[in-house]
C-alpha cells in the first residue's frame, strides 16, 4: 500500500515551521529559497539558499519531536530520525540542513534537517479521482483523490507527480512506527481513499 505523508490534522499550528523570523511566512528575507522547490521531486538546486526556520514555541517543546512540519507540508526530521530515513531511503531523499532553527526567538543547535524527495512518481488513481482543472486543462488539485496500491518507482518514498504529495511506502511507514518516533498528534501517516483517513491513529 502507498501512503500519504503530511502533518496530522490537528497537530499544533506553534509546531508549524515558516521559512523566516514570523508566523506563515513562505519565504526567507534576502534569499533566493524557495519552498515550491521541495515539493517539485526533484534535487535541491544547488545555487538555491537554504532557509531560515521559525517555530512560535518554546525551544523545550520542539525539541521533544522526531517529525515537525514546514509550511507546504515539508517534513523537518531529527537526527535519529534523518539517520534512519537515510538507511532505508537514502537514494531517494536529500537531508537539508536549514540556515538556522529558531524556536520563539532562541536558537536550536540540535540536529534537524529539510527533507526533499528527489523523486517523482506517478500513483493517482484517475479512474477514481476527482480533479480540480484549470481553463487549459492543467490539474490544480483533487476533490478527490484515491493512490494506487503499488506504483512504478515506488520505493519507500516519493513525490506524486500530479498532485505533489508526499508518498510513503507502508512498509517504511509501519518502520517508523514501531522504531517509536514521535511526532505530535502523531507521525502523519494517511490512505488517500477518496478522502485522507488516518493509518494506525498516526495523524
Amino acid at each position: 500500500m502507498i501512503l500519504s505523508w503530511k502533518a496530522p490534522i490537528y497537530h499544533s499550528e506553534t509546531l508549524l515551521g515558516s521559512y523566516d523570523a514570523e508566523i506563515g511566512s513562505y519565504e526567507t528575507a534576502g534569499s533566493n529559497f524557495d519552498y515550491l522547490s521541495l515539493l517539485s521531486g526533484e534535487p535541491y538546486p544547488a545555487d538555491m539558499d537554504r532557509p531560515k526556520i521559525f517555530f512560535p514555541c518554546q525551544k523545550k517543546k520542539l525539541l521533544a519531536y522526531d517529525c515537525l512540519w514546514l509550511l507546504g507540508d515539508i517534513p523537518l526530521v531529527s537526527e535519529r530520525l534523518a539517520d534512519f530515513l537515510m538507511q532505508k531511503a537514502n537514494h531517494h531523499i536529500q537531508l537539508l540542513k536549514p540556515a538556522s532553527i529558531a524556536a520563539n526567538g532562541e536558537a536550536v543547535d540540535d540536529g534537524y534537517y529539510i527533507v526533499n524527495v528527489a523523486q517523482a512518481i506517478s500513483a493517482v488513481d484517475h479512474s477514481k479521482s476527482v480533479p480540480e482543472l484549470s481553463d487549459s486543462g492543467t490539474i490544480l488539485y483533487f476533490n478527490e483523490i484515491w493512490l494506487h496500491d503499488t506504483a512504478a518507482g515506488m520505493d519507500g518514498i516519493a513525490r506524486e507527480r500530479d498532485s505533489g504529495d508526499l508518498l510513503i511506502s507502508q512498509d517504511l511507514a509501519d518502520a517508523m512506527i514501531e522504531n517509536r518516533f514521535k511526532g505530535d498528534k502523531g507521525l502523519g501517516f494517511y490512505i488517500a481513499n477518496q478522502s485522507f483517513t488516518p493509518y494506525k491513529n498516526q495523524a
